[in-house]
């Protein structure tokens, strides 16, 4: 609605605005007859030319009204007055160096890329260079300071880019696509973007992509033609296998291998006495990807030879055999690279074949390569690495006690293979005087969900308490009330610093029941311990009139962490207009996991189905965004899912070690937090020894942040 400063007498004017803005494609506003009977002031608030007055202010927030105005308008006038803003040089060319403008920008012309004119500014976006913004950031309509500064204008302009290049190959048009393809097969600017576009909607017509004949790819090409995996693709492949540049010859022969041309063996057997070790290297990895039946002895090969160990030790961990096992083994003993060793010892746990298993166990017995050794048979497939994991779990062990046992634990939650011996073992263990070996044993009763979470918490140990709440970590998503009360409760008494930051594991339900005063949930945000991040959550859930301002801060922040948190919270929180400020938020945001939490909190807020900017933000993700789970989970969420990424069917468990720059463990508890595949930052601590074992991750990337290293919370500018 446009607000018209008149008095009373002009309430019909206001009307009649109303009406016509529910008709953008009416031509009303530049009709000359309706105009004669329109006052000129308030003409000047409406139409094309108030868009363009727009354009040209100074002010970068009218700027990207204007451009809002433009397309909502949607006239061939309208159109061409957003086409003349990518241009260089034009009038109304100031929003080319407005990073938050650009996006406006794309997004509004990607509305009519149908249309010749609007494609040729999208590509003008795409492939012009843009100067970051250098103003100072603008405010929200609460006062709150934006995040526009400190590298977000180089990340915005490239998600402008992406954002045209998206429209430009959702627009469908074959010479367009072509055009695309040529940046996509160029060095320049908008190359990524451009590849990012195809990899999102590739080309339907035949040929597109190359034919034989046709001059080499590049590089970055031929790793999208492979993760594009068009068929269509495969001669331009095979011909880049003919380059000049060795680089390119080992992709492409990769490339063409992942496409599933078995012509490849007979390149890749040529190959593999190749002068040059990277070709070498790529024709081994032919032959493993098309389960050649020379692959075994190609990666042998590799390994024993000191150009391609690295090469080869990596395809190791994709085969299996008696004589790459030996190939491993004499490496992780004599190599002096420690992290080819390593690297060695990982492979040998991917291992099916049972030498692997008990090679592994031997290296153990090595304090230098214990750990690495310990957690790769505790991961391993081989038949007998159970057996190996219970053997070594009842004897000591030069690395300091229980590593055998902390490997059975691992195996024990990752793959379920039990040991009556060992159980009983644990089951010592939790009743034992020494703290640490306590701590051992209920942690594993607590995983095992063979101990409650109430009972253990009475513990007088800190580190008994502790493992408590590492080990409920096992069963987050499912714990009970009574265990998640008693966890929040604990920490209102708890005095161990380390210990209160791991009881916030149970507000990884988000506290509905308010369990945690508001005024603890601040304290802890502002504190930049590991609970941090889960802090911001429980907060944002709460979101009211009296501390929408701090959630404000919190959504707008500088760490990515705290914006998704933040943003995670608002789904579920009671603000009225929650869905527009994660709307606003998404806008400009170029941080992936932070849009993916907004994209799930938009989706959790079904209450608020009819809000435009919801439905708005979801329909631009799920056309737009770069990031393709986003744009598919912003499509379910459009069609009515409350959870959009869908729930894991199982979990994973990281082993982790931490020692000081002298090699030395830690001595003390050290806290930090794990950010996994469902974008929680889970709090969890090392022991005293530098292990942590961390249950319940969804599969795939996680990282971790050490406390308290978190940024500390600042409240935006007033």
């Amino acid at each position: 609605m446009i607000r018209v400063r008149e008095s009373h007498r002009s309430q019909w004017i206001v009307i009649a605005i109303m009406i016509a803005m529910s008709h953008p494609s009416s031509s009303w506003a530049d009709d000359p007859k309706s105009a004669a009977t329109v006052p000129t002031n308030v003409r000047a608030r409406v139409g094309v030319d108030y868009a363009s007055r727009l354009l040209r202010s100074a002010n970068p927030d009218e700027r990207i009204r204007g451009i809002e105005r433009a397309a909502s308008i949607g006239t061939p006038q309208a159109v061409g007055l957003l086409a003349r803003a990518a241009e260089k040089g034009s009038d109304s060319s100031a929003a080319r160096s407005d990073p938050r403008a650009l996006i406006a920008l794309a997004r509004a012309l990607c509305l009519f890329a149908d249309q010749e004119s609007a494609r040729t500014a999208l590509f003008a976006i795409v492939t012009s260079a843009h100067a970051g913004s250098t103003r100072r950031p603008s405010t929200s309509r609460a006062g709150e300071a934006l995040n526009d500064e400190e590298g977000d204008s180089v990340a915005r302009v490239e998600l402008a880019r992406q954002t045209a290049a998206i429209g430009i190959a959702r627009s469908g048009v074959d010479r367009a696509l072509e055009q695309l393809y040529g940046i996509a097969k160029g060095a320049g600017t908008g190359q990524s973007a451009a590849i990012v576009a195809l990899l999102a909607s590739p080309p339907r017509a035949p040929g597109l992509l190359g034919k034989p004949g046709d001059p080499p790819v590049s590089l970055s090409v031929l790793r999208m033609l492979r993760e594009l995996g068009d068929l269509r693709a495969i001669d331009v492949v095979r011909t880049a296998t003919h380059a000049s540049d060795v680089d390119v010859q080992a992709a492409a022969l990769v490339s063409l291998a992942e496409l599933g041309d078995h012509r490849a063996i007979t390149l890749a057997q040529t190959s593999l006495t190749h002068a040059d070790a990277r070709l070498r290297a790529a024709a081994g990895e032919a032959l493993v990807t098309l389960t050649a039946p020379q692959r075994f002895k190609a990666v042998v090969a590799l390994i024993e030879d000191e150009a391609t160990t690295s090469a080869g030790v990596h395809l190791a961990e994709r085969v299996s055999s008696p004589d790459v096992t030996k190939a491993l083994v004499a490496r992780a003993a004599s190599h002096p690279d420690r992290s080819i060793r390593v690297a060695c010892i990982h492979a040998l746990g991917r291992s099916t074949d049972p030498d692997a298993a008990k090679a592994l166990a031997a290296i153990v017995a090595n304090p230098e390569l214990a750990y690495d050794a310990a957690l790769a048979l505790a991961r391993s497939p081989a038949p007998n690495a159970g057996a190996q994991i219970a053997s070594l779990a009842r004897k000591p062990l030069p690395s300091g006690g229980a590593l055998g046992v902390r490997a059975y634990v691992v195996r024990a939650l990752v793959r379920g293979d039990r040991d009556r011996t060992t159980d009983r073992m644990l089951e010592e263990f939790a009743r034992s005087n020494d703290g640490s070996v306590r701590a051992l044993g209920i942690f594993a009763r607590v995983a095992f969900e063979e101990r409650s979470v109430e009972d253990a918490l009475g513990d007088r140990d800190p580190r008994v308490r502790r493992a408590v709440a590492m080990g409920s970590l096992a069963r987050w998503q499912r714990l009970s009330k009574s265990s998640v009360r008693a966890l929040l409760l604990a920490a209102n008494t708890e005095t161990d610093l380390v210990t209160r930051q791991l009881f916030a594991v149970g507000l990884l339900n988000g506290d509905p029941d308010g369990i945690v005063t508001t005024r603890s949930l601040i304290d802890r945000v502002e504190g930049g311990g590991a609970d941090m991040a889960l802090a911001a959550y429980a907060f944002a859930r709460r979101a009211d009139a009296s501390t929408e301002r701090k959630v404000q801060a919190l959504l707008a922040g500088k760490d990515p962490v705290l914006r998704a948190h933040a943003a995670r919270g608002l789904g579920a929180a009671t603000l009225p207009d929650a869905s527009g400020r994660l709307a606003a938020a998404y806008a400009y945001e170029t941080d992936v996991n932070v849009r993916r939490a907004i994209i799930a909190a938009l989706a959790a807020r079904t209450d608020d189905a009819s809000s435009p900017a919801r439905k708005a933000t979801l329909e631009t993700a799920a056309r737009l965004d770069p990031d393709g789970p986003a744009r598919s989970a912003a499509q379910r969420a459009l069609e009515g899912s409350e959870q959009p990424f869908g729930m894991p069917l199982v979990t994973e468990t990281a082993w982790l070690h931490i020692t000081r720059s002298d090699g030395a463990p830690p001595r003390s508890a050290y806290a930090g937090a794990m950010v996994g595949g469902e974008g929680f930052a889970i709090p969890m601590a090392f022991d005293e020894e530098g292990f942590a074992i961390v249950p319940g991750l969804v599969p795939g990337q996680s990282r971790l942040i050490l406390a308290p290293r978190l940024p500390p919370y600042e409240p935006a500018a007033r």
